[in-house]
């Protein structure tokens, strides 16, 4: 059988499909699996809200919902909602959690929908318009959910039916593909891509990939990755620094050198900006396909919680924290991360590009805090930027994430063991806790969540102590 899913993971990499269908035994779950769960979870969301919408439509009866296609070659459908014209044919409305049309891979909505199209024309229906239906980026909650406000009808129907017999084509070579007892298992097409489109069984597909390899370079441009996988050169040791940029020199250089690649000037350009006290600081946010707050639109990023600890020049650390226990604008959590933070030092954080986008969505929000929280995107600097071009180890393997960094620089420190280890986990443990009834568990839940976020903070902390160890001890 091949469906709507199976064939989107077929335009990403069609052996990991094979390997899912022929020997799901060895088939890893990984990245790509969960994400697609995650957009089917959030998409019955939406969905909800537009059964509500419909409802109220003077032709509401002409709608339904989850119809069912299948094919005697074995292709399946399941249609979001489908409304029967008067003259026999049918609409389509493929119902998605995104605020706009995704038109290219991994998830490609538009082949969703020819797929979905060539389905119900196999089997006898005739398709008249394809519709997308997604958030409406610029709805803002105000009071109850307006489905008319929330939802957005994009009439895809030219641009679906301009891809249909390239999608036969596709859906022709997946059941061919799939029809085949044995493939060739040396590799698959995702040589040909970046680590983070990789599909879940690359590693099955391409053992022979060393651990630090080409894939562990950041921002490789897609010509130069097909040149070097044209040519067979994976390992770093087969590259030569002249064919990379600035930025991935670091990494070459510290697996060919066995031992990190410091820039002790880089390292004390960083710190030499810095005014004491050092406010260390991390957010925590909730992104839902339903804004759950007023003030708040589609996949925005609702701060719920911060952890700040606060680095003297004498050595002393103070710690500081809020986690709101129930969904409301962050008012009082700026409110208290004002009483915690003075009016002179910097504000360190780890991927600034996130903690400022909060803070000026906050500005925006509350004018009266404007001058506040603006003054800290104007104090904020990036540790982040340290382990760049300053400290790179190879065991980062290309990443600056603090989650591969803390390990390698402060090995007494560790997420290992937590029962909330990471930001998608913070966010559904929110989540629960915003909604479970039982005081234990509810107690439990904002004791891992306080202790996570005050992890990340902590070890900011000791990261940087370790960079300026470096420094002193030159």
């Amino acid at each position: 059988m091949l469906s709507k899913t199976d064939f989107i993971q077929f335009l990403n990499c069609p052996k990991s499909l094979w390997l899912m269908q022929r020997k799901p035994e060895v088939y890893p779950e990984g990245e790509f699996s969960e994400y697609a769960k995650k957009l089917a979870a959030e998409g019955y969301l939406v969905e909800d809200y537009v059964r509500q919408l419909v409802q109220g439509w003077p032709d509401a009866a002409a709608y339904s919902f989850q119809d069912v296609f299948e094919t005697d070659e074995g292709l399946y459908a399941r249609a979001d909602m489908l409304r029967a014209n008067e003259d026999g044919t049918v609409d389509i409305f493929e119902i998605k959690s995104s605020t706009s049309v995704k038109d290219s891979n991994p998830h490609n909505q538009l082949k969703d929908a020819a797929f979905q199209t060539i389905v119900a024309t196999e089997t006898g229906r005739e398709v008249r318009n394809i519709f997308i239906v997604h958030l409406n980026k610029d709805y803002v909650r105000n009071g109850a959910i307006d489905p008319a406000g929330l939802l957005t009808f994009a009439d895809e129907t030219a641009r679906v039916k301009g891809l249909l017999a390239e999608t036969e084509r596709q859906i022709a070579d997946a059941l061919g593909l799939l029809n085949e007892a044995a493939i060739d298992e040396s590799s698959c097409s995702c040589l040909n891509l970046s680590r983070s489109h990789h599909c879940d069984s690359f590693d099955y597909f391409n053992p022979g990939i060393p651990k630090y390899s080409i894939y562990s370079l950041p921002r490789l441009s897609g010509k130069k990755l097909e040149n070097f996988v044209s040519e067979g050169r994976f390992g770093l040791d087969q590259i030569e620094l002249d064919e990379v940029t600035l930025l991935q020199q670091p990494i070459i250089q510290a697996h060919n050198a066995g031992a990190p690649y410091v820039d002790l000037a880089d390292i004390e350009n960083f710190i030499s900006v810095l005014e004491y006290p050092l406010y260390f600081l991390d957010y925590e946010t909730y992104a839902s396909a339903i804004p759950i707050v007023d003030g708040t639109g589609p996949q925005e990023q609702l701060p719920f919680q911060f952890s700040l600890h606060v680095l003297h020049n004498d050595g002393r650390l103070n710690h500081f924290e809020y986690l709101v226990d129930q969904p409301e604008p962050p008012r009082r959590l700026v409110e208290a991360l004002e009483g915690a933070i003075g009016a002179t030092g910097s504000v360190v954080a780890w991927n600034k590009a996130f903690e400022n986008t909060r803070n000026k969505e906050m500005a925006e929000a509350f004018p009266d805090k404007a001058d506040f929280l603006v003054g800290l995107v104007e104090r904020t600097v990036d540790l982040m930027d340290v382990f760049k071009t300053g400290y790179v180890d190879i065991r980062f393997n290309g990443s600056t994430s603090i989650k591969k960094v803390l390990p390698v620089v402060v090995p007494e420190l560790s997420y290992e063991e937590m029962e909330i280890a990471d930001g998608t986990a913070a966010m559904d443990g929110w989540n629960k806790m915003i909604n479970e009834e039982d005081p234990e568990k509810r107690a439990q839940l904002r004791k891992a969540l306080l202790a996570y976020c005050e992890l990340d903070t902590l070890a900011m902390v000791r990261i940087f102590q370790f960079a300026e160890t470096l420094i002193r001890d030159r």
